[in-house]
């Protein structure tokens, strides 16, 4: 049975939505590669250094009042971490969707235009190996750094493969942004209305049954893991100290 029959299934589903509390709020998490420039973003949205500008280890929320309307930024450790090992990057994103609660209205993959890598065309895969497939539906690709790509490059760019794969598996719900010293402030305005529209088009009441399914899910494969290693560890144990009869 996949993600999406159980939550059809859940008498909760048509009990709680995304909606809860004002219906303008907004909670979006960052994600990208270390790097990216997550928190710089997180920054410019909120229009204040609310973020430390390095390498983040743990998944961190910070509210501001932006266009009239109360705005969360989850902060996440970068997909592409040398300071988390695979396991510890999990739960960081897991973290996430619990700063996010009830669920976020949108993930906002940030890309830096200036140092795109062969790594984050892997993105997708990795968001999906995580949040699972049905994450894309609400997720915005952010190009930054646009003012120092020029135009006829920005073009090639475009039409390439690796740009085409990137944003078709979001719908196409891409934005393009200079840098955060050159940025201008309309363009924020766009991407709000870019994920508010991602907001009214997508089932909220969905959207918080799957997170808590995930998370439930992610939980139980935890303790599932953490009770085969603990087997491993007593079968070890009983071949290093073997019980004699007395």
């Amino acid at each position: 049975m996949t993600i999406s029959q159980n939550i059809s299934k859940s008498p909760r589903a048509q009990d709680n939505n995304c909606f809860t509390g004002n219906s303008r709020d907004l909670r979006i998490v960052l994600l990208g590669v270390s790097g990216a420039g997550k928190s710089a973003i997180g920054n410019t949205i909120l229009g204040r250094n609310a973020f430390k500008e390095s390498r983040t280890r743990e998944s961190e929320k910070q509210r501001g009042r932006v266009e009239d309307r109360n705005i969360s930024i989850i902060d996440t450790p970068g997909f592409v971490s040398t300071h988390l090992t695979d396991e510890e990057l999990q739960e960081q994103m897991m973290k996430s969707l619990h700063l996010s609660d009830p669920c976020p209205h949108a993930f906002l993959v940030v890309i830096n235009l200036e140092i795109f890598r062969e790594d984050e065309r892997n993105i997708v895969e990795k968001i999906q190996a995580i949040f699972g497939v049905q994450a894309m539906r609400f997720t915005v690709v952010l190009f930054t750094g646009k003012e120092k790509m020029p135009n006829r490059e920005w073009m090639v760019f475009k039409f390439s493969r690796k740009f085409q794969d990137l944003v078709n598996h979001c719908r196409n719900n891409y934005h393009v942004i200079n840098s955060k010293t050159a940025i201008d402030p309309t363009h924020i305005a766009k991407l709000l209305e870019s994920i508010d529209e991602i907001k009214q088009n997508v089932d909220q009441h969905y959207n918080e049954m799957y997170f808590k399914y995930l998370m439930k899910h992610r939980k139980e494969k935890k303790k599932q893991e953490e009770a085969k290693e603990e087997r491993k560890k007593n079968k070890r144990d009983g071949k290093k100290y073997p019980k004699y009869p007395l």
